[in-house]
C-alpha cells in the first residue's frame, strides 16, 4: 500500500514499492511443478501480473476531485530455483492510461 503524501503541481516524484503475493494460484502450472525436488531447478512457469494503481488529486481545496487510474501489466517467468525469492520487476512492466 502507498502512504498518503502531497506534491505540489509541478513537481515530480517516484515512489517505489513492493507487491507480495503468498499462495498465488498457478493455473496451468501445476504439472510442471509437481515431481521430484531436483526436477524444480529447470523448471519455469509464466505469470502475467495486472494490478491497478489509483491516484486522486484536489483542486481547489476539496471542491474538485478528478481520479486518475493507471493500468499495470508485468510480464514475470518463475523459475524453480528463484521460488521463494525477490524478483525485480522494473523493466518487465507495461503502463498503460
Amino acid at each position: 500500500m502507498i502512504k498518503k503524501f502531497y506534491q505540489s503541481r509541478k513537481s515530480q516524484r517516484v515512489i517505489v514499492t513492493e507487491v507480495l503475493g503468498n499462495q498465488v494460484p498457478l493455473y496451468g502450472g501445476i504439472p510442471r511443478l509437481s515431481g521430484p525436488k531436483d526436477h524444480l531447478k529447470s523448471v519455469s512457469v509464466p505469470l502475467n501480473l495486472t494490478f491497478l494503481v489509483r491516484s486522486r488529486a484536489y483542486i481547489l481545496g476539496r471542491l474538485v476531485k478528478p481520479k486518475f487510474y493507471r493500468n499495470i501489466t508485468c510480464e514475470v517467468i518463475l523459475e524453480g530455483n528463484r521460488l521463494g525469492k525477490h524478483h525485480n520487476l522494473a523493466n518487465s512492466c507495461i503502463y498503460k492510461a
